[in-house]
């Protein structure tokens, strides 16, 4: 057997080592901080390191997949793969790695816009199962397991366009019911025609009316029929997702298109 001493690292290597591990560690835990995309002279600053090996550090990360770079802006942001880390650590209900595979993808594809996932639950609640956040401190802000009512949310309303009028209306006036504002209260004729229009275009659109502010684009996600329909949406503020709508709509149509093809799978019949 091998001695000890004939097998250990030289210390020089192990130091230099230790000190990329802490330096790698330190990247990551300056953009939990920051909540933010950063360019190399940002972080640098930031964490006191040479900007060289700053830079060398960060092409590294990007070339592992765990940090993404925007050659416009120049700036890096973690990749979805860093929040997965932990993900068996917080016990997500949520385990369909197809899926959330597809949300890394439409993640990276549309500039780090919050990724959503959601399902009804109950008689007439949506629940969000699967949530990647925005890289941006600017952000459309929910969690894994939030319910809101169907009628107020982007992913109800496509969840809700693949069902008969009789039970939208059943819903909304369940949804009505609770809610204590009367001007917030849905209009059954006006609602039911902005489903039909999500019916013809395939995709909902929330604009600021259900989140002051915020805008999220939202789909039916292609299932067999044996499986609860499930709707994926992107979602962040309306100036920002105005600005590259088409090009969200264009990717989330072309990487649900993909799933289909790639399993054999058809969205749920209305």
């Amino acid at each position: 057997m091998p001695r000890a001493a004939e097998t250990a690292m030289p210390s020089s290597n192990k130091t230099a080592i230790v000190k990329s591990a802490m330096r790698t560690f330190a990247v990551l835990e300056f953009f939990r901080e920051t909540k933010r995309a950063a360019s190399v002279t940002e972080i640098s600053s930031a964490l006191q390191m040479p900007q060289s090996s700053t830079s060398v550090l960060l092409s590294s990360l990007v070339e592992l997949n765990y940090l993404e770079y925007d050659r416009k802006t120049r700036r890096f942001i973690p990749s979805y793969r860093v929040g997965l880390l932990g993900d068996w650590i917080r016990r997500s209900p949520f385990r369909d790695t197809q899926l959330t595979d597809l949300m890394e993808e439409l993640w990276s594809a549309t500039g780090g816009e919050t990724i959503l996932l959601g399902q009804q639950t109950g008689a007439a609640g949506m629940r969000y199962l699967h949530v990647v956040p925005s890289g941006y401190q600017l952000q459309f802000i929910t969690h894994a397991g939030q319910i809101r009512p169907m009628v107020r949310t982007a992913l109800g309303h496509v969840l809700l366009s693949q069902m008969p009028n009789t039970k939208i209306r059943g819903i909304i006036r369940r949804n009505n019911a609770d809610e204590p504002s009367q001007s917030a209260r849905v209009r059954e004729t006006a609602f039911l025609e902005e489903i039909e229009r999500i019916r013809r275009r395939g995709f909902s659109e929330s604009g600021g009316r259900t989140t002051p502010g915020a805008n999220t684009i939202g789909m039916l996600v292609p299932l067999p029929k044996r499986r609860a329909p499930l709707a994926i949406g992107i979602g962040g503020p309306i100036e920002r997702i105005a600005a590259k709508r088409e090009h969200i709509i264009a990717v989330m149509q072309s990487r649900l298109k993909e799933l289909t093809d790639k399993a054999g799978l058809r969205f749920v019949e209305k």
